[in-house]
């Protein structure tokens, strides 16, 4: 009986063992598991900095390039304005020179003019103090003719 109650032992120790052998598997997978969803969760947050790192920098790149084309629309209305002023200031001298030129045509008319009458007024005087008769003599315009026609 003695060698009934070894076996029971040795039955119930191999049980021991075994259960405490399962014990430390099962400590030992828990132990894995837990290092597993920390590395997972290391992984997963990694993962989110860098694509809240990578929308950053193209949410960065985005605004950088919205500035440079406002900062072109800018230049370009700058120079848009500058081209204007320049051309509003041709049309201005042109207008100027176009002005002075009419006065200057007006006043070579009005000396043109006066030039005429002036040689008028001195044939004039030249056929009124010739010693010639009337009958050589041309009368530059009929009233003058009526005038000399006239007894005194």
């Amino acid at each position: 009986m003695s060698s009934l109650v070894e076996a029971q032992k040795l039955l119930a120790q191999a049980a021991i063992e075994a259960q405490e052998a399962r014990r430390k598997a099962h400590e030992e997978a828990m132990k894995q598991l837990a290092e597993a969803r920390e590395k997972e969760v290391a992984r997963q947050n990694e993962s989110t900095e860098r694509q809240k790192q990578a929308q950053e920098k193209a949410a960065k790149r985005k605004r950088e390039e919205q500035e440079a084309h406002d900062q072109a629309l800018r230049e370009e209305a700058e120079l848009r304005r500058i081209v204007e002023q320049e051309e509003n200031r041709k049309q201005e001298e042109l207008d100027k020179i176009v002005q002075l030129k009419e006065v200057l045509k007006k006043q070579l008319d009005e000396m043109e003019h006066a030039e005429e009458k002036a040689k008028r007024e001195l044939r004039d005087a030249m056929l009124m103090s010739s010693p010639s008769n009337d009958s050589e003599r041309v009368m530059p315009n009929p009233l003058e003719r009526f005038l000399q026609k006239t007894p005194a």
